[in-house]
């Protein structure tokens, strides 16, 4: 529909203003007053390029306020009214324009389960001049480009994007089955055309997808491993329970994350010079510079009920062989209770007691009673020394915050092979931290790998390495991401997208 023009009826000065649904009214009436009444949105390409915007908006589905503009657009269009469609598109783009500035403010709220009330401030003057000498000066589609999500500009968005719009309108039959099913084992010909059916949802297509055979074959196998890796299953090609559950996520659910992720993207950084990115649902750290991916680990992430948040920070040291401060949280509920049940497990997890936070006199345990001990009337703290059984392991990545989350190692290498690794509470456990460690100093030009081991001795606790300069660090919640041009999902470990049919 290239070069389409939508047809607007002659001597049509403008709609009255109170016949219309107008956020901004007079704003709206100043900008057609000075675009000599000339309708805006003639070029159906500009329109659509506006809509779309719009209606990412509309399918993340958390401002009832572009809801019902988006309706409103939809039926003046249909009935024909094309003059007060121009007038609604515009007042359209006004609140968009307020929308873009406010995300900034407000984004962590809006998008993640406190959805957006009330109405949106009106644009500032520069804002207003912007939009106007865009328009006199023919870049309008230059102007909305700049506003949209940087997701949008990703290889692959618009075809993923408007492939879930097509097959939104024509959603396959569930896929059902009890227990596993493995390669090899029998499956009917119209469970595996279910399955075929399903499996295109998410761009995954077999070389021979419509035989008529009974048994699980080695074709579909290749495809439901491609499936389970775009979804950060366990790639093991036997259809299971998490499997079932992402084949079924309808394409108007997949379409609802990817825009809500779509307008994540705003809050997430842009530059990938020298910054550490952690995504909390894909349990993934990456070290970035120069533009590369120059490290990338696994990462164990706060369970539900202590969550990792969300953050930007900048690390400024590692320390080696760290002592743990325990937090008063986790000392309460979570240590003081075993050593409740068992005393001795003060001694074999090398905890010192600490006269307060203020006084870092030791107190000897072994004059606590530790079994009528009350864990939240406890007056002293607990260090943990340094060594194999320290809960930060042999390195601390120092981000200074105040919520006190910052990058570790773990003792509890094991729980790396989980695929949800939502186990700790709150900090961050990274993977291989020894290459972290020695691929962050080298990127900065610090210690040889040779110093870097004379440091490391554990009769050396909390050895600071100051960094020459800090790195940020960003813990960033996205659920679907592109990857080659094609969408990866992730279950929503803390229920944040609005909906619970991918949480764990």
């Amino acid at each position: 529909m290239s070069g389409t023009v939508l047809a607007m009826p002659e001597n049509s000065a403008g709609p009255e203003k109170s016949t219309l649904p107008l956020q901004f009214p007079t704003l709206v009436e100043h900008i057609y007053l000075q675009n000599d009444r000339q309708p805006l949105w003639l070029d159906f390409e500009l329109a659509a390029q506006l809509h779309m915007q719009i209606d990412i908006l509309r399918l993340a589905d958390f401002s009832p306020l572009f809801n019902e503009q988006v309706d409103r657009l939809q039926n003046y269009y249909e009935d024909g009214e094309l003059t007060s469609f121009d007038w609604l598109a515009t007042d359209t783009l006004l609140l968009y324009i307020s929308y873009v500035k406010e995300i900034s403010k407000h984004g962590k709220s809006w998008l993640f389960n406190s959805p957006q009330e009330g109405g949106l401030p009106r644009p500032s003057t520069t804002e207003v001049k912007n939009l106007l000498e865009a328009i006199k000066t023919g870049r309008l589609s230059d102007y909305i480009q700049a506003l949209a999500p940087p997701m949008m500009s990703e290889k692959g968005f618009d075809d993923v994007y408007i492939d879930l719009l097509v097959k939104s309108q024509f959603e396959p039959e569930p896929y059902q089955q009890e227990g596993l099913k493995k390669a090899g084992e029998n499956l009917s010909p119209s469970d595996r055309a279910i399955l075929v059916a399903r499996l295109a949802i998410s761009d995954v297509y077999l070389t021979m997808p419509l035989r008529l055979i009974s048994y699980y074959d080695a074709d579909l196998q290749n495809a439901i491993e491609r499936f389970q890796a775009l979804h950060g299953l366990e790639v093991d090609g036997i259809i299971g329970p998490d499997t079932v559950k992402w084949l079924n996520v309808t394409t108007d659910q997949r379409l609802k994350m990817l825009a809500l992720n779509a307008e994540r993207s705003r809050l997430w950084p842009k530059q990938r010079e020298a910054l550490v990115v952690v995504n909390v649902p894909s349990f993934e750290l990456t070290y970035w510079q120069g533009g590369e991916a120059i490290f990338e680990s696994k990462v164990v992430v706060g369970r539900t009920s202590r969550k990792t948040p969300l953050l930007e920070t900048n690390m400024d040291s590692l320390i080696l062989n760290p002592t743990w401060n325990v937090p008063w949280t986790i000392m309460v509920k979570d240590i003081l209770p075993k050593a409740k049940v068992n005393p001795m497990y003060i001694f074999s997890q090398q905890f010192d007691v600490i006269e307060s936070w203020k006084k870092k006199d030791l107190v000897d345990p072994t004059l606590i009673d530790w079994k009528s001990v009350e864990p939240k009337e406890f007056p002293y703290r607990l260090r943990q020394q340094a060594g194999d059984k320290n809960a930060l392991g042999r390195y601390k990545f120092n981000t200074p915050n105040r919520r006190a989350i910052f990058l570790h190692d773990t003792p509890s290498k094991h729980l790396f092979e989980s695929r949800n690794r939502a186990f700790s509470s709150g900090c961050v456990r990274v993977q291989n931290a020894d290459v972290f460690a020695k691929v962050l100093l080298d990127s900065l030009g610090q210690d040889t790998q040779e110093e870097l081991t004379e440091r490391e001795e554990p009769d050396l606790p909390n050895t600071a390495i100051a960094f020459k300069q800090r790195i940020p660090v960003h813990i960033i919640y996205q659920t679907v991401w592109l990857q080659d041009g094609q969408a990866h999902f992730r279950d929503d470990v803390y229920n944040y997208d609005f909906d619970d049919f991918t949480q764990e």
